[in-house]
């Protein structure tokens, strides 16, 4: 297996793997500022990385009998995010993007490779980037939407609203299909 291409994916198990935790601790840090819809959102974005790591082990292991090793020392700021009240709301949203942008970044430098590796796995990569890209766009529109009414608490609130009503009903949403107003 190639040298740069395995070290492209151990870069992608482990950013997801990180995406889960750092979706995860930011969930809770939602649900504790009382941003229960932002909450479901980091929740299910948090699962959808679960979802693609498994995938994306699973086919390298199956089609080139490759097992990515995921740097597990990368998780520890992860596991440390934390805010404290909902002024800190446009930095949060912000830290998303940038995250997602970077992981992007990676993604399409592996994607770049696996055309020439496996078709099956740059359809997998494919698939990623798109959904990664559609995310860091979906948290840029929210933001977006909610400098415009000068991130006014009420206007957080019924935003989180939005969303929480729109988890409960499409709990998988990959795309966050929802008008936010």
């Amino acid at each position: 297996m190639n040298g740069e291409f395995a070290a492209l994916m151990n870069s992608v198990c482990t950013e997801l793997l990180a995406g889960e935790v750092y979706h995860s601790r930011t969930a809770n840090e939602f649900r504790k500022i009382a941003l229960r819809g932002f909450g479901r959102w980091a929740d299910a974005e948090a699962r959808g990385d679960m979802k693609s790591r498994l995938c994306l082990e699973k086919q390298l292991r199956d089609k080139l009998g490759y097992a990515p090793v995921v740097d597990v020392s990368k998780l520890a700021n992860e596991v440390n995010a934390s805010f404290s009240n909902v002024s800190e709301l446009p930095a949060i949203l912000q830290k998303w993007i940038d995250r997602e942008k970077e992981f992007a970044k990676t993604l399409t430098q592996a994607m770049r490779l696996a055309a020439e590796i496996d078709v099956e796995i740059y359809r997998e990569l494919i698939e990623l980037t798109n959904e990664v890209q559609t995310e860091a766009f979906r948290v840029k529109l929210c933001g977006m939407r909610l400098e415009l009414a000068g991130w006014n608490g009420h206007d957080i609130a019924i935003v989180s609203k939005l969303l929480h009503h729109h988890f409960e009903e499409h709990p998988d949403d990959k795309y966050v299909n929802v008008n936010l107003g």
